[in-house]
């Protein structure tokens, strides 16, 4: 939901920045700012098993901790 808005924010920031509008040529950078640094801010997960599931088909999930040494 929160990307949405942001997204909107940019596209109607620079829209209107361009056309003349300083405050809204300053929401849309800052804006902009916010969703690269949430952009890098993210983890990269590592994808390690990938299948299709069906109906009728069980999929279980765990997840441990990582054994400390």
């Amino acid at each position: 939901m929160f990307s949405v808005l942001l997204r909107r924010i940019t596209i109607s920031g620079f829209r209107r920045g361009l056309s003349g509008s300083r405050g809204w040529l300053l929401l849309g950078v800052a804006a902009t700012s916010v969703r690269l640094l949430r952009h890098l801010a993210r983890g990269d997960e590592e994808v390690v098993y990938r299948t299709i599931v069906r109906d009728g088909d069980v999929l279980e999930v765990l997840a441990r901790r990582p054994k400390r040494t």
